[in-house]
């Protein structure tokens, strides 16, 4: 690719176009990043909350992993409640990184971070402009609603699940919705949770839940609840109710991540349950791997790269979900009795270490070695 080929038009300016933006300008790429919004994620809505260990892994050329280390708060290990005094912990550094924790830092947080990046460097997002149209895909006319067209070398859709690069290309869903409701809510606690532990409570009155700490004694409180305040009544020691939000799930994904020179990343090539994290650091690595690949002329390989991580991450959210909402008698079985004895065996701490960190699917090929 060589300027004369065009920008790269990114089409949303969240966490995966912000990615995507670092990357390319890393990787010395030119690119054009508009957003329809007015500005990023609103600092008092967290959002999307954890940073994994391959997300740190891919930030960490550009330096922008520094600074969401030095921000964010590490959650070491995870405690399992299954009961009423019935509990173990999994410590998560038996696992095979340098990283060995999940970062818990707000969404909009993360957001500032990669602008003050781009920004340090003379990049400008165009807030307020949409991608209206794409057509010639192979060699992407792109028009915005400022009333450009623009001759892109690739137009990359990360623009939400409501993805207005997706219906242009009339790509469809794959997927189904999912039963029940979930909530979340922001909490302030008193006293202060440990702020290295984040915690799984599949034994309450109120339903499944889960407890992620992000400093100061906030906290992240998510459940299988039809209402935050249900959710947040289950819990000791609230002070202060910030953000909150009742969702449905579903379990769904682009057919195809590609056509021609125009890619599909983030919630717009894919959507799941937040039960273990994954949202927004599967759309990072979307856009991690599309500015390699871009940069290495081998941009046809995106969608085979990416779909087999994407189906895998789906299936495995599919599964957890359905874990902490039904629990089936075996579950209960092996929580009670199972769990206890098998975490005392290194290999099982490893591997499910491992997999609440997501770092058994393929680690990207330039962060070999």
């Amino acid at each position: 690719m060589t300027p004369q080929d065009g920008p790269v038009v990114i089409a949303g300016a969240g966490p995966v176009g912000l990615t995507l933006a670092v990357e390319l300008h890393r990787r010395g790429l030119p690119f054009r990043i508009v957003d329809r919004g007015k500005g990023p994620t609103p600092p008092e809505e967290s959002r999307a909350l954890a940073i994994l260990p391959t997300t740190l892994a891919v930030l960490k050329s550009s330096g922008v992993a520094d600074r969401l280390l030095a921000d964010g708060h590490p959650i070491r290990q995870m405690e399992m409640r299954f009961g009423p005094g019935r509990s173990v912990r999994l410590p998560l550094s038996d696992a095979p990184t340098d990283t060995p924790f999940i970062l818990s830092l707000p969404q909009g947080r993360t957001e500032r971070h990669l602008l003050a990046w781009l920004e340090e460097r003379g990049v400008a997002i165009e807030w307020g402009v949409a991608v209206e149209d794409v057509s010639q895909t192979h060699r992407p006319k792109v028009r915005l609603s400022s009333g450009d067209m623009i001759d892109a070398h690739a137009l990359a859709g990360c623009d939400g699940v409501r993805s207005t690069v997706r219906e242009a290309l009339g790509i469809p869903w794959s997927g189904e919705g999912y039963p029940g409701d979930f909530s979340l809510a922001d909490v302030t606690l008193d006293p202060r949770p440990d702020p290295s532990t984040g915690i799984v409570d599949l034994g309450t009155d109120g339903g499944a839940r889960a407890l992620l700490p992000f400093g100061d004694g906030r906290a992240r409180l998510i459940g299988t609840v039809s209402n935050p305040d249900d959710l947040v009544a289950h819990l000791e020691g609230v002070t202060d109710v910030g953000w909150t939000s009742r969702f449905h799930v579903a379990f769904r994904h682009a057919e195809r991540m590609a056509r021609g020179m125009v890619f599909l990343a983030g919630d717009a090539a894919h959507v799941h349950s937040p039960v273990g994290g994954r949202g927004m650091n599967l759309g990072i690595w979307d856009a991690a791997w599309l500015a390699f690949l871009l940069s290495e002329g081998r941009a046809s390989e995106y969608e085979m790269r990416r779909l087999p991580s994407v189906r895998a991450i789906l299936d495995q959210t599919r599964a957890m979900t359905d874990f902490v909402s039904s629990q089936p008698g075996w579950a209960r079985a092996f929580l009670h009795y199972g769990l206890p004895l098998a975490l005392h065996l290194p290999p099982v701490r490893r591997r499910l270490a491992a997999r609440f960190l997501a770092l058994d699917l393929p680690k990207p090929e330039w962060l070999d070695g």
